[in-house]
């Protein structure tokens, strides 16, 4: 990220730290920016508001309403109006559709390929709060398919609905990012303050590999989301699952490796380490597990004929 991307993010934290998630978007004029994706700024500020929302553990509808705005470029309307479900895939129930943050007063969409998307308001859908660490605001939504038609046939659907999950992995890896550097951070913390045999735990080398290690995988999450947001719409086929892939499993051993440091302390439900645990366990469940994508973009590139080793044109398109 530019520096102006890094000042925007401390903007956004410091807004989300004020209050209720949507009411700080409101006041950072983020939606506005949906409608000009196509832009590198606005594209930047929009996406360095997922971090900020990790770090902070915080909650809004900003997922959902990223993920709805290539429906909203072809059905109208102004931006951060509608939310998109996001899907998640249930070994016994299929595909279970998720709202993330307080839909009140917006519509919901959900997109069934095969079938269309139907839009409904949020007052007719029937949401299930699902209870996870994280301090994260989620629920399982029910639509009937008799209680709204669909609006957009599923043919229509087929541009949105790639550019819509491309958008929401990419923001979902960035706040996969927050929530894991808000775990090393507090590992960090500890190493300096905890003593023992007279010196902070941080001078001991085990502790400091671990720390280190825990950086590092932050940081890959870091490089490969800040290029999948520079190149936009112009990067290259399933850029989007490599970063939301990297980040699923980077960010869970970012956050093992924190807890390895943390000791005891941080088994604890007083402690704020479960929080950033669970988050990044959360979001990782959501739009696909580093687990699943990664098996499938290795079927493409078999299917593709691709080289077993991604080549570096993709990892280094200009």
């Amino acid at each position: 990220m530019t520096p102006g991307d890094d000042e925007f993010a401390e903007v956004a934290r410091q807004a989300l730290r004020s209050g209720d998630g949507n009411s700080a978007l409101d006041a950072l004029g983020w939606w506005e920016l949906l409608a000009h994706l196509d832009d590198p700024e606005a594209r930047a500020a929009v996406f360095a508001l997922p971090r900020a929302q990790g770090r902070e553990l915080a909650n809004s509808t900003a997922l959902g309403a990223l993920m709805a705005q290539p429906y909203l470029d072809v059905l109208g309307g102004q931006p951060g109006s509608l939310v998109a479900a996001v899907t998640r895939r249930s070994v016994q129930r299929g595909h279970v559709f998720v709202v993330v943050g307080d839909t009140t007063g917006r519509r919901v969409l959900v997109d069934r390929p095969g079938e269309g998307a139907t839009v409904v308001d949020a007052a007719d859908v029937d949401l299930q709060r699902v209870e996870v660490p994280g301090r994260l605001s989620v629920h399982e939504a029910s639509i009937d398919r008799a209680s709204g038609p669909v609006t957009l046939g599923d043919a229509a659907c087929t541009g949105p609905r790639a550019r819509s999950t491309v958008l929401g992995r990419v923001a979902i890896a960035l706040e996969v990012l927050g929530a894991a550097e808000g775990a090393v951070a507090l590992a960090l913390e500890h190493a300096r303050a905890r003593e023992q045999f007279g010196q902070p735990i941080g001078a001991f080398q085990a502790v400091r590999h671990l720390l280190a290690w825990a950086t590092t995988d932050c940081t890959a999450i870091e490089r490969v989301t800040a290029e999948a947001v520079a190149l936009g719409a112009a990067a290259p086929p399933r850029y989007g699952d490599i970063a939301k892939a990297l980040a699923g499993r980077n960010g869970r051993r970012a956050c093992e490796r924190a807890l390895q440091v943390l000791g005891a302390i941080g088994f604890t439900a007083e402690h704020d380490h479960h929080h950033f645990h669970g988050r990044v366990l959360t979001l990782d469940a959501l739009l696909g597990t580093s687990a699943r994508l990664t098996r499938e973009l290795g079927a493409w590139w078999r299917e593709q004929h691709g080289e077993v080793q991604m080549a570096s044109a993709m990892l280094l398109a200009p």
